[in-house]
């Protein structure tokens, strides 16, 4: 064991080998599209770990889909150190029709590819941080974790999967890009499809139908004028008011025939301010507003998440102590201690709700993710390593 602290520690990172970490990560694809989903990209993640000779295991959540859970364990007996869990998801959306290749590119100081940002640039730096404190010989009073988890771009099935079976930490820091800022605070997500039935007629004759289109259409309207400023007198720190998008609708058969049939896709953030219960009670009043204008017309509500998962907000005070710990942390490291929200939903949710203190942070911006140009800074890389270590250092030693 060596006496050593985290300057000395900051000192040992390599930025050619967090880099080619990232390049490997990047060059196995892990999506909805592929065969097997996230196989490939969790085997390979494994043998990465297990090369260094870091205790990890696969974690089956579906046939051929596993998280990879990797330990560093802390001294024996010793109840002083907290344990620390680094989460961070392993798969990523479907590449689009401008970035089809899966191989990374280096240009201008920056790691261009399908995840960079979204989020295997934070894998890679939690993975190398392990790496460093693995050959460095530390030795902390508490566990630190990793675990690589599937599917959260579908869901969060690999985190849900995780905590459900019972995994525990005393803090965790989730690395989705957040430009190195300790995000306490985001918005619930909340998905619903409302179909509307009316009844057909011909288009010269639309007083003999019931339309669809024209009884969402009415319904659309009342939220605009009535629902969304009752949204705008609520708030959370961090990230504002609520939210109501309209993302898809479709309706209707042809031009000439009164509308039957017409479906809304809302998706709807909400803060922690609001109860689950309420989002769609809230907006049935307009909705049976709407279908009063006709007899024939009838209303369907459905929420389209899996119904398993939590996916409300992200809310730690400002004031928890570990909000404190994680900026200590960031100063020590030499970084800079923003305390952020940010507008995304992430696993870290699903891991809040369950009882342990979790914050976001991670190298990148968000607004570079599912983007055909997708990249995230070598210098934001390494210096999420310093910030993972810094983390470490204040969680996992007494």
């Amino acid at each position: 064991m060596k006496n050593i602290d985290i300057e000395k520690l900051i000192k040992k990172i390599d930025e050619k080998e967090v880099v080619s970490i990232l390049k490997k990560l990047i060059s196995v694809p892990g999506h909805i599209n592929c065969p097997e989903q996230e196989n490939e990209i969790s085997k390979c993640v494994l043998n990465i770990i297990k090369e260094e000779g870091i205790h990890a295991y696969l974690q089956e959540v579906e046939p051929g889909r596993n998280n990879v859970i990797a330990k560093i364990p802390g001294k024996e007996n010793n109840n002083a150190g907290k344990s620390l869990t680094l989460n961070g998801h392993l798969d990523t959306v479907p590449p689009n029709d401008k970035m089809k290749s899966y191989e990374p590119e280096i240009k201008d100081g920056k790691v261009f590819g399908l995840g960079a940002v979204d989020m295997k640039g934070a894998v890679a730096a939690m993975i190398y941080s392990m790496f460093i404190l693995k050959r460095e010989n530390v030795c902390l009073d508490g566990d630190l974790f990793f675990t690589g988890v599937i599917g959260e771009e579908s869901g969060g099935t690999g985190t849900r999967f995780l905590m459900n079976k019972g995994f525990k930490s005393d803090y965790f820091i989730v690395g989705e890009p957040t430009d190195l800022n300790i995000v306490n605070s985001h918005k619930g997500c909340f998905l619903m499809d409302i179909s509307i039935t009316g009844k057909a007629a011909h288009g010269s004759m639309p007083e003999k139908g019931a339309n669809a289109i024209g009884a969402m259409a009415f319904f659309i309207t009342k939220l605009n004028n009535k629902y969304i400023p009752v949204l705008n007198t609520r708030y959370q720190d961090g990230v504002g008011n609520p939210t109501i998008n309209y993302g898809i609708i479709k309706g209707g058969k042809k031009v000439n025939i009164v509308a039957d049939k017409c479906t809304l896709a809302i998706d709807r953030r909400w803060i922690d301010s609001e109860k689950n219960i309420d989002l769609i009670s809230e907006i049935e009043p307009y909705i049976k507003e709407a279908c009063n204008t006709n007899p024939e017309l009838r209303y369907e509500v459905r929420a389209t998440l899996p119904g398993d998962g939590y996916f409300g907000p992200l809310f730690l005070p400002e004031s928890h102590d570990y909000v404190d710990i994680v900026k200590t942390a960031m100063m020590d490291a030499g970084l800079k201690a923003q305390v952020a929200g940010m507008q995304g939903w992430t696993d870290g949710a699903t891991i809040l709700n369950k009882g342990f203190p979790t914050l976001i942070l991670g190298p990148g911006s968000m607004s570079k993710a599912h983007s055909e140009d997708e990249f995230v800074s070598i210098k934001e890389l390494t210096d999420s390593v310093k910030a993972y270590l810094s983390i470490v250092f204040k969680v996992c030693k007494s």
